[in-house]
């Protein structure tokens, strides 16, 4: 897969990811929520980028 696929896979996860959270909280979105979608999508990107390097 290349990058830029790679990219758009996680920030459509984390889409979905964070619609479920804000429906799970019964629509209330907190801050710490918010940034633990963020920070999680940019480490699966950084992983998944590394993985791939190391296979090239």
């Amino acid at each position: 897969m290349r990058t830029k696929r790679v990219i758009l896979l996680a920030v459509i996860i984390s889409l979905i990811s964070a619609a479920t959270m804000f429906l799970l909280n019964g629509g209330k979105a907190d801050w710490f929520d918010i940034i633990g979608i963020i920070i999680g999508c940019f480490l699966g990107i950084f992983v998944v980028v590394r993985i791939q390097k190391k296979q090239a």
